[in-house]
């Protein structure tokens, strides 16, 4: 039995595609399946190869501001990203993503016009925008190109936690918590105290090493709005808002005078709890942290693709528990960088 596959579309929807998905494409390539993407560059996000291809400059501009920093750190084949951008349709604007996944598939989807489909055990994604989510390259990145391309390499190599790096004397602090527990707060002031700054919200363990070497983002940093009042050089950065909604000022490091490094082996995981309201400030206190509770807390970053991706995800959280685990309990950001120095050159 032969099966007919057809798509049809209304009359006027081929005239507010671009000139390039012309009519004639949508009758010969209803799914625009063989539809030329003339564009090709190779990035590195967290130094892991990505090619994308694209029939539009926004997107590739997007990626180099998002991703042109980086070298590559990795010889595994790359993971490919074909994102094609049509005309705006003015009554599907791009909307919040919904993302769902379940096993190696993945979608990404903010309206009809706007969507990628990540296929996580290939390593592939495709997807379409319109032309004006396109020219919003920090939504570009945040909806898709982050959320889509770079997770296709986290996939492959490493496996991801909430938490930022820092490097004292080639020794690797971990600092976890809670939203506003202060981790970019703290961990910049480590870097104004001659620390190596690595990331400042996302800490990625790589997957197929004994040690427990992680990464990160060396290259932006970003923070809340009050932070001046703790740094006055930013108080020349204004504030903008980021692609989730959140207010942040965002800033190059290269622009604040700090070292940076690409990664540390972690040696010390430190769980944030961070008191701004108490009447008496206490000094900086650091306690043991409990082996089960930190593995009930990583279980959360290891819920993307396949079982086996998954399962070589939690081994890295295992192989984590060889550092030593800390909660440290501050008020004030001098004293807790204090603490942290002292727990670092001396284990407590």
């Amino acid at each position: 039995m032969a099966f007919a596959f057809f798509i049809a579309y209304p009359d006027n929807e081929a005239s507010d595609m671009t000139e390039d998905l012309s009519s004639v494409q949508a009758t010969l390539d209803p799914v625009f399946s063989a539809f030329e993407l003339p564009l090709r560059r190779t990035f590195y996000p967290l130094g892991y190869p990505l090619v994308l291809e694209t029939n539009s400059h926004h997107v590739i501009h997007a990626a180099e501001e998002g991703w042109g920093a980086f070298e590559r750190m990795f010889n595994q084949e790359p993971v490919h990203v074909c994102l094609g951008v049509t005309e705006d349709d003015s009554k599907s604007p791009a909307l919040g993503p919904v993302i769902r996944a379940r096993e190696h598939l993945m979608s990404i989807v903010a309206g009809p016009n706007n969507f990628m489909m990540c296929d996580l055990d290939r390593g592939y994604a495709f997807g379409w925008v319109t032309r004006s989510t396109a020219a919003d390259h920090p939504l570009l990145r945040y909806q898709f190109l982050t959320a889509g391309g770079a997770t296709l390499a986290q996939q492959r190599a490493f496996a991801p936690l909430h938490g930022a790096l820092a490097v004292r004397n080639e020794t690797g602090v971990m600092l976890c918590g809670d939203s506003f527990a202060g981790k970019s707060t703290l961990a910049y002031a480590c870097a104004r105290a001659g620390w190596n700054y690595v990331s400042d919200d996302g800490a990625f363990l790589v997957r197929g090493r004994d040690d427990r070497y992680a990464i990160g983002d060396p290259f932006s940093i970003r923070f809340r709005t009050d932070a001046p009042e703790l740094f006055p050089e930013l108080a020349g950065h204004l504030p903008s808002v980021r692609p989730n909604g959140k207010i942040a000022i965002e800033v190059r490091t290269c622009d604040l005078g700090i070292s940076t490094a690409p990664g540390c082996v972690v040696d010390h995981v430190v769980f944030l709890d961070r008191d701004q309201h108490l009447e008496h400030h206490g000094p900086a206190s650091v306690h043991r942290y409990p082996e089960e509770r930190a593995l009930e807390e990583w279980a959360q970053y290891a819920v993307l693709g396949s079982g086996d991706a998954r399962a070589a995800q939690r081994r890295c959280h295992e192989r984590l528990l060889h550092a030593r685990l800390w909660k440290m309990q501050y008020s004030d950001l001098d004293d807790a960088v204090a603490r942290l120095e002292h727990l670092v050159d001396y284990g407590a």
